[in-house]
């Protein structure tokens, strides 16, 4: 009974868990050369039941730089990188699939967006688009409207490609969509592993 308690509760902890991520001051831009602003500041939290914190991180630019300095961090990502070029061709459209699982709540956001090119006609068309893009992809994440939530893109007429992005927002991720979609992935890679040991094995029977 004791065991079966347990149990309850641990399932109720992943089911309530999600990742909260506050994105503060965030500015991208391109007019020199593309960089973002040393200001922005991201927060990540963990929290179950609603209103219970189990994990609070804050980030921001010093912080990322300081990691990226680090030796066994820049051989870290190096190694995945060379792991992603060599991998690439094996990524199929079933874990893409079920990446898109994890759906991501859009609480608050403030998103402004300033796009230009050398060409005022193809400012003018390019402008309406990405906003109908934009308006879609948010209405799909977000559930309950607010006046906290909205996005605005601009056109900019001065003979230069350019966009300058500046956003800040709250986003809610459940732990239970990760755990998911962990699930699955791995589920896929092992049964990729077994097909081609099965291959294998059939290719050596024949020349047996």
């Amino acid at each position: 009974m004791v065991f079966l308690f347990i149990f309850l509760i641990i399932i109720l902890i992943i089911i309530t868990t999600k990742i909260k991520f506050e994105i503060q001051n965030l500015k991208f831009s391109t007019i020199t050369k593309p960089h973002l602003n040393n200001k922005y500041q991201i927060k990540i939290k963990i929290y179950t039941f609603g209103i219970l914190p189990i994990f609070n991180i804050k980030i921001n630019n010093k912080k990322i730089n300081k990691i990226l300095k680090n030796q066994k961090v820049k051989e870290k990502i190096k190694e995945q990188q060379t792991k992603i070029i060599e991998n690439k061709a094996n990524i199929d459209k079933e874990l893409i699939t079920s990446l898109k699982n994890i759906r991501t709540e859009i609480k608050e956001i403030n998103l402004k967006i300033s796009i230009g090119t050398e060409n005022a006609s193809l400012t003018a068309f390019v402008i309406p688009v990405i906003s109908t893009l934009l308006a879609i992809i948010l209405s799909k994440q977000i559930n309950k409207y607010n006046n906290k939530q909205s996005f605005l893109v601009t056109p900019v007429y001065i003979d230069q490609n350019l966009i300058n992005i500046e956003g800040s927002g709250i986003f809610e991720i459940k732990m239970i969509h990760i755990i998911n979609t962990i699930c699955i992935v791995n589920k896929k890679r092992k049964g990729d592993k077994n097909e081609r040991t099965s291959n294998r094995r059939s290719y050596d029977y024949g020349y047996e």
